[in-house]
C-alpha cells in the first residue's frame, strides 16, 4: 500500500510528464528537426512547489537552448532552485533514450545531484527513472542513446 506522500508524488508525476508533451507542441526546431519538450518540479524557499515547462528553441546554429535548460532557468529565476524532478520528452526515436545531455545534466548537478529525470516515450509511457547521481552509468553517446 502506497503512502499519501507516495500517491502526491505520482501525481506530480503525471503532470510533469503532461506538462513536458505539452511543451514539445511549442518546440521551435527548424535547424535539427527534433522537438523536445521538458517539465521541471521545484520547490522555493517558503516550501511551495510548482512545475515549469519548457521546449527547445533553435535561433540559429549557434544559438540553440535545450528544453531541459530552459525549464531550468525558468524555475531558478521565480526563486524555485530547490529542484526535485525533470521530465524530458523527444519526437526523435534516437534521442527518446537520452538522460539528457552531459551539459544539461551539469547544470542540474550543480543545484541537486539526487533529482529525478524521468523520459517518456512518444507514447507517454515511462522508458527511464533515474536519479541524476546515477546517470553516469547512461552515458550520453553521440547519437543521443543509452547503452
Amino acid at each position: 500500500m502506497s503512502s499519501k506522500k507516495e500517491e502526491g508524488f505520482r501525481i506530480r508525476e503525471t503532470e510533469l510528464r503532461d506538462a513536458a508533451f505539452f511543451a514539445i507542441t511549442l518546440a521551435q526546431a527548424e535547424i535539427s528537426k527534433i522537438r523536445v519538450g521538458a517539465a521541471v518540479l521545484a520547490i522555493n524557499s517558503k516550501g511551495d512547489s510548482s512545475i515549469f515547462s519548457s521546449c527547445n528553441i533553435e535561433i540559429s546554429f549557434s544559438r540553440v537552448f535545450h528544453a531541459e535548460n530552459v525549464a531550468l532557468l525558468k524555475a531558478i529565476s521565480t526563486g524555485h532552485t530547490n529542484i526535485k524532478a525533470v521530465a524530458v520528452i523527444s519526437d526523435s526515436e534516437t534521442k527518446q533514450g537520452a538522460a539528457m545531455c552531459g551539459c544539461c545534466r551539469q547544470d542540474y548537478m550543480y543545484l541537486n545531484p539526487d533529482c529525478m529525470i524521468y523520459v517518456f516515450d512518444s507514447d507517454k509511457s515511462l522508458k527511464l527513472k533515474v536519479k541524476l547521481i546515477d546517470t553516469m552509468k547512461y552515458p550520453y553517446l553521440s547519437k543521443g542513446m543509452i547503452k
